[in-house]
């Protein structure tokens, strides 16, 4: 898509944002773009203080997160699940700090050769390309880890792609979430975020033989939901995976990012899905959740534990 293409994203800058109504928001975006300019080998340990005041100052998330991490881990021990809340709460903070290079880093000016590259090692590239060459799309599954903002950036310096998210219920929000993960390829070309409900775009995408982010595992309680056990417990999810890949006939790659301990990242690309859709939805989202299982448990303090995916009711 060109710059002059129609935008894909549902808001655009609108004079009305500047009502008193969004003054809150402008004041948090404009102290993330202050620590937007900190030097990178100091936006780590800014990060965790972030996530320890989001500790304090957030109980309710705090509370569910903790009964999220006892669902899924009942086998540790108290003092084991208090620490892995510590640092999943230390990695939601440094997701601001890793927003902060999403939205205005290196690679908006300089995509090329953006600083950006250097933080990054793939893994499974291959599988990313073999899956490209069969000419079908390629649905890369990227399910919600706190690196997600780094994941649609990394995966921009080895392929163009479209990216598909959910437009946040405030309009101002939305603009700026948009306009932060639209990206500018080495190429010229500028892709934006797909909204998740333009289904005919998404599809259109894929069966002109291009690649898609796709963020398939939160829970979903619309019209054509199945319940699939996650961690052993049954949660509502979307089967859209399935439906999309029977519908165009894509390849799907599942895809992890990793944040390491020396400020290093992984993008590891699994080999696509053989087999895949299988024709039963049950079955075929329980295999992805099995996939995602098997990544939260290698790297547990790094998956999205404030969402609530079970539907808890008391927490």
């Amino acid at each position: 898509m060109s710059k002059s293409s129609k935008k894909l994203y549902t808001q655009h800058f609108q004079t009305r944002f500047f009502a008193p109504q969004y003054w809150g928001i402008w004041l948090g975006i404009g102290l993330l773009r202050l620590l937007a300019l900190v030097p990178f080998r100091w936006k780590f340990a800014i990060g965790k203080i972030l996530g320890k005041l989001l500790y304090r100052l957030s109980p309710r998330r705090r509370r569910l997160a903790l009964a999220n991490l006892k669902l899924c881990f009942p086998e540790k021990s108290a003092t084991d699940i208090q620490r892995l809340l510590t640092q999943h709460f230390e990695s939601l903070g440094i997701s601001l700090m890793e927003m902060t290079i999403v939205w205005w880093g290196d690679h908006k000016t300089n995509h090329q050769n953006a600083f950006e590259r250097k933080l990054v090692t793939f893994i499974g590239e291959d599988n990313l390309r073999n899956a490209q060459q069969q000419g079908k799309g390629v649905l890369i599954l990227a399910p919600h880890f706190t690196t997600l903002e780094l994941t649609g950036l990394f995966v921009s310096f080895l392929t163009n792609y479209h990216a598909v998210y959910r437009p946040h219920d405030n309009p101002l929000m939305d603009y700026l979430i948009a306009k932060g993960r639209s990206i500018e390829f080495s190429n010229g070309e500028q892709v934006e975020p797909v909204s998740n409900a333009n289904t005919r775009q998404m599809l259109k995408v894929l069966r002109a033989g291009h690649s898609m982010t796709f963020l398939p595992d939160q829970r979903y309680r619309a019209k054509g939901h199945v319940e699939v056990p996650f961690f052993g417990v049954k949660a509502k999810s979307n089967p859209a995976t399935s439906k999309i890949a029977k519908m165009t006939g894509c390849a799907v790659v599942p895809t992890f990012t990793r944040r390491l301990e020396n400020g290093h990242y992984e993008v590891e690309f699994l080999p696509a899905l053989t087999d895949f859709p299988s024709g039963d939805d049950y079955q075929d989202t329980l295999r992805l959740h099995h996939l995602y299982e098997a990544e939260i448990v290698r790297n547990p303090s790094q998956y999205l534990w404030v969402h609530n995916r079970w539907n808890l009711k008391d927490y």
